[in-house]
């Protein structure tokens, strides 16, 4: 008995135009259109496919943008805490030298009293006029630098921090002179407060400038009322032109500089 080849099947697709034209009939392979249905299977999952990852790539960019900046906000933070610490161990050293000059650490000149003296038992005009003696020297009645005062001394408020002391505007390297006798506690360099030093008088005076162009005494040096001890300037973070950021503190109390000013 004689091998009979498979019959070939076709699937016949018949157009019927909407004019006046005739219908026509295409008649194509069974394999052919199996072949032709597989492809657009293919094609839709390629497309769907390239969509489902053109999605995904676009999240992981976005994830990884997002990524990007919050590891910068970090790093910023991260600068900023060290500065922060940086300020804060400069400013404790503040702190150490203010606490151990009101403490007696550090030598005074010697003078008739050591005792504390209220600000409303100076008589001011007795003690301009003779310009002589030790509570004359030792008492900070000196405008430590002519110019003019661009900011008061401020208390705290809801609305602004203290500010404890004035700052005394004036040309860059203007001389700025001790108020009053007194030994060097500190010169040092801070990031905000720039070039700083601060003097320790007798009867539990302290004082305090800030933003200097430059030193000219050291620490432990003692210094007469009247003397250079450095030149204005702009230095450091926190300062709004050349100025002089100057403090008194007496009984370890900042006190309002403008009170000596104008007894003086």
């Amino acid at each position: 008995m004689a091998h009979r080849k498979p019959e070939k099947k076709y699937i016949n697709f018949l157009i019927i135009p909407d004019g006046k034209e005739e219908p026509r009939s295409i008649r194509l392979r069974l394999s052919l259109v199996r072949f032709i249905i597989a492809m657009l299977i293919v094609f839709l999952i390629l497309v769907t496919g390239g969509f489902f990852a053109y999605w995904k790539l676009g999240s992981l960019l976005i994830q990884n943008n997002r990524l990007k900046e919050e590891n910068f906000k970090l790093v910023t933070s991260l600068k900023q805490v060290d500065k922060i610490k940086e300020e804060l161990l400069a400013l404790q050293g503040y702190e150490k030298k203010i606490r151990s000059s009101i403490q007696g650490y550090v030598k005074v000149p010697e003078t008739s009293a050591t005792d504390s003296i209220p600000l409303n038992q100076i008589n001011f005009e007795s003690l301009n006029r003779e310009k002589t003696g030790s509570l004359f020297n030792s008492i900070p009645s000196l405008i430590p630098v002519e110019g003019f005062i661009a900011r008061g001394f401020e208390t705290s408020s809801l609305f602004s921090d203290a500010h404890l002391g004035i700052d005394i505007a004036a040309q860059t390297n203007t001389p700025i002179r001790a108020p009053a006798d007194g030994v060097v506690v500190m010169e040092s360099w801070t990031d905000y407060g720039g070039n700083v030093l601060i003097i320790e008088h007798a009867y539990n005076y302290i004082t305090v400038y800030k933003h200097n162009q430059v030193n000219l005494v050291s620490e432990l040096e003692r210094v007469k009322k009247g003397q250079v001890i450095a030149l204005l300037g702009n230095t450091g973070k926190i300062t709004s032109g050349p100025h002089l950021h100057y403090e008194i503190w007496h009984n370890g109390k900042p006190v309002n500089p403008i009170y000596y000013l104008n007894e003086n």
